[in-house]
């Protein structure tokens, strides 16, 4: 072999390599525990930073409120950020799907939505109903995974609240009985403000999968190596 050809040969695996996708991804401004944190340190964050060493992937992060990251993944501002399933959703976002379904194997984990009430009052919900509720409201914030549970169950609701902390504070102001809230921020709240004031109660509203969701468009653009990714997050969580 001529020698002058040996520095070509040596490059063609070098150029043969894939450059990392890149992931322009919304994380919220607030903590939401245990998944994200400002800060990177939440569980859902650990999980994607070693599903990254298993494909390359090269994150950047946006801080932004839970709406505004949820509009700018509409807008194609973003790439990618965590949300749970909702069917409106898939409009302009792609999951995981397997058989027409999210695929939970490929979820970054679960989170639980819980109900919350005043100390001492009698509202209660059994993993399947509430008791004393009547037409009394519950709070929450709109466009959230629960609210169409809520609906379901004929409750009234008070979507009002632009944040965890606005619903806290409608409760204590008794403008509406209970609560719903994503439990790690509830508890969060509650320790912080309200401790002896009003109690979340034990049996959740609902769990759910969460899941790297990705923009449409940029999906089908990085297909291939969006559902590499995904592939990876779930060794990462098998391997726990």
């Amino acid at each position: 072999m001529r020698p002058m050809l040996m520095p070509l040969l040596l490059g063609f695996p070098l150029l043969a390599q894939a450059a990392p996708l890149e992931v322009k991804m919304c994380i919220f401004d607030h903590p939401f525990p245990p998944m994200t944190y400002p800060d990177g340190s939440g569980s859902a964050q650990e999980v994607l930073r070693r599903a990254a060493r298993l494909q390359a992937v090269q994150i950047q992060t946006v801080v932004a409120p839970r709406f505004q990251c949820m509009e700018q993944l509409r807008t194609g501002q973003v790439d990618a950020m965590l949300a749970a399933f909702i069917e409106e959703r898939s409009a302009y976002s792609a999951f995981p799907m397997k058989d027409s379904q999210p695929d939970t194997s490929r979820a970054v984990g679960e989170l639980s939505f819980s109900v919350s009430r005043r100390h001492g009052g009698t509202v209660d919900w059994d993993g399947k109903q509430f008791i004393n509720l009547g037409r009394q409201p519950v709070g929450t914030q709109p466009g959230l995974l629960h609210v169409a549970l809520l609906r379901q169950l004929n409750v009234v609701i008070d979507d009002s609240a632009a944040s965890p902390e606005q619903a806290f504070a409608m409760l204590a102001q008794n403008r509406v009985a209970a609560v719903v809230t994503q439990q790690g921020e509830g508890e969060a709240i509650i320790g912080r403000k309200y401790k002896g004031e009003i109690d979340m109660l034990p049996t959740p509203l609902i769990t759910t999968p969460m899941y790297l969701v990705v923009n449409k468009a940029y999906y089908q653009k990085h297909q291939a190596q969006v559902d590499s990714y995904w592939d990876a997050v779930r060794q990462v969580r098998s391997s726990r």
